[in-house]
């Protein structure tokens, strides 16, 4: 590392509201994917430490060491690690700073975006007057690799995906409000309508012989008292 980059990094930042850009999340982000080529949708997808190694590593080359970046971090034990060496870097650049790791490797966002509006100062201040400050050869190769490899599995899936048939391409159709999903539904509704008038009728039968039973009974009732007095 050149002495010239060392004595950049002693350069104090501090992030008040005065100094504060006041960028959005969504600025925020997209600073973050043009300066890195990433993909990130979230503030708190930064938790896993890879853009800010980027970064660095694109401010200081050889304070982070691109190789020891796991790119594809996804559980909490790799963002650890990636902010680890996010930490490191600032102890090789002798900037003293102290990077809140537990924080940030939960995902919160209020956590991480303050962080990242802090990194943002500190970028602005460090770039400011650096030439061909850009992402290493060696990332943008990891990054086209990476993509690669994802339309390579698109596009496998896609083709075993199986074609649509006549039925599954007419039952779209239907569905979309033709006259014969119409039909479909009117007879639907014909057959519940004659349903629902069977379940009345058989009701009705059995209401009809309950009372039936309860005449019977009553008749039955009336003979035994009109007998205990006779």
């Amino acid at each position: 590392m050149s002495t010239q980059a060392m004595s950049d990094a002693k350069i104090p930042v501090a992030l008040t509201h005065a100094s504060s850009e006041k960028l959005s999340r969504h600025e925020m982000l997209r600073w973050i994917n043009t300066t890195v080529q990433g993909e990130y949708t979230k503030i708190e997808d930064l938790c896993s430490g890879v853009a800010y190694c980027q970064i660095m590593e694109m401010l200081f080359p050889n304070s982070v060491g691109m190789k020891k970046i796991k790119v594809n971090a996804k559980l909490e034990h790799e963002f650890l690690h990636n902010l680890k060496l996010f930490q490191m870097a600032f102890t090789r650049i002798n900037y003293e700073k102290s990077v809140p790791i537990e924080r940030l490797i939960k995902g919160r966002f209020q956590d991480n975006f303050e962080f990242l509006q802090w990194f943002k100062k500190f970028y602005d201040v460090h770039a400011a007057g650096k030439e061909n400050v850009k992402l290493p050869t060696t990332q943008k190769q990891q990054i086209n690799l990476k993509t690669k490899t994802t339309k390579k599995v698109l596009n496998r899936v896609g083709s075993d995906m199986t074609p649509p048939t006549a039925n599954s391409t007419q039952l779209n159709a239907d569905e979309s409000g033709s006259p014969r999903s119409l039909k479909y539904l009117q007879e639907t509704r014909d057959k519940l309508a004659e349903q629902t008038a069977a379940i009345l009728n058989e009701r009705n039968f059995y209401y009809k012989k309950l009372l039936d039973v309860e005449n019977v009974s009553r008749r039955v009732a009336g003979a035994c008292i009109g007998y205990i007095i006779c």
